[in-house]
């Protein structure tokens, strides 16, 4: 029988991904080429070389971003207890839960490099593509790589709350692979010598975006009139777009030597700390607006 189920299962998910949108299999396929495309950099091209030295006022960013999360840090021990109790009750709230752990996540993620920033963990090397001898921190790509893509889910989430959470995945998978492999090439693109295949590489990066976003429109243009307190999930879409717009033109600006290192890497902290806050505290009000026990709305089951 668990034998069956998981076939059947299985059946599910092939049948779900053959009835992506044009948009979504336009992801995938960049998620593809920024793969192969980073692979074939890693072994053919060289990496430049670490960055020597530390810059103090960076890492004193760092340490402030550090400790602007751990003030969060009591909160996040009240969602986890929250976590228990509700997994406990007679009637879970199911997205509730899914809500609360993607969000204790994206803490823990964006905690973890931001500590190892600080720590001067950074594993910097020299940005070939800039004009001028600035580190770009390798740390913060990683985090980057988990962080995007969780944040592409926890925002588009809940235009399908209706859904269980396995089918909410399946379907912004494409859209969360680009955006992971984005992160991967677009850093890679700044550390490579050959400036050709760098450029390309951070260009490619940033076209994978404008397919992510061409996803994204399709999926709001399907879901929104389905579901929800619409306006509060679109104002939630519309800042999580803005603010994605903004991390693209400080990265490119940064790279052709209209921001310096420090006021690149000053945005990207207080985007990261303010965009986190905000998303947070939008699904909070959601879910408790669309509380079923307040609504009597049906809840799904994982």
């Amino acid at each position: 029988m668990p034998e069956a189920k998981q076939t059947i299962e299985l059946a599910k998910v092939r049948g779900a991904s053959k009835s992506w949108p044009i948009t979504a299999k336009l992801c995938m396929f960049f998620t593809v080429a920024q793969i192969g495309s980073s692979l074939m950099a890693h072994y053919l091209y060289e990496i430049g070389p670490r960055f020597k030295g530390i810059n103090e006022d960076e890492i004193a960013v760092f340490s402030m971003a550090r400790n602007a999360l751990i003030i969060p840090m009591a909160l996040i021990t009240l969602v986890a207890m929250y976590q228990v109790a509700e997994m406990c009750s007679a009637k879970p709230r199911h997205r509730a839960l899914v809500i609360s752990r993607v969000s204790m996540f994206e803490f823990m993620v964006k905690m973890t490099y931001y500590t190892l920033l600080s720590r001067n963990y950074g594993f910097a090397f020299v940005n070939q593509r800039s004009y001028d001898h600035r580190p770009i921190y390798g740390t913060r790509w990683v985090g980057w790589t988990f962080a995007v893509p969780t944040m592409v889910f926890m925002n588009l989430y809940p235009l399908m709350d209706d859904h269980r959470a396995m089918d909410v995945l399946i379907r912004l998978f494409p859209q969360m692979a680009a955006s992971s492999t984005y992160c991967w090439a677009s850093g890679l693109g700044c550390i490579l010598y050959d400036s050709w295949m760098g450029w390309f590489l951070c260009i490619l990066g940033c076209v994978a975006y404008l397919a992510i976003t061409a996803d994204e429109i399709a999926y709001v243009r399907e879901r929104i009139s389905l579901t929800s307190q619409p306006v509060t999930k679109g104002i939630s879409i519309a800042i999580k777009e803005i603010m994605f717009i903004l991390y693209t033109a400080v990265y490119l600006l940064g790279n052709c030597g209209l921001a310096s290192s420090y006021t690149v890497q000053f945005f990207y902290s207080a985007a990261d700390i303010g965009h986190m806050a905000c998303m947070s505290s939008l699904l909070f009000l959601y879910w408790n607006l669309d509380d079923p026990k307040v609504t009597n709305k049906p809840d799904h089951y994982d």
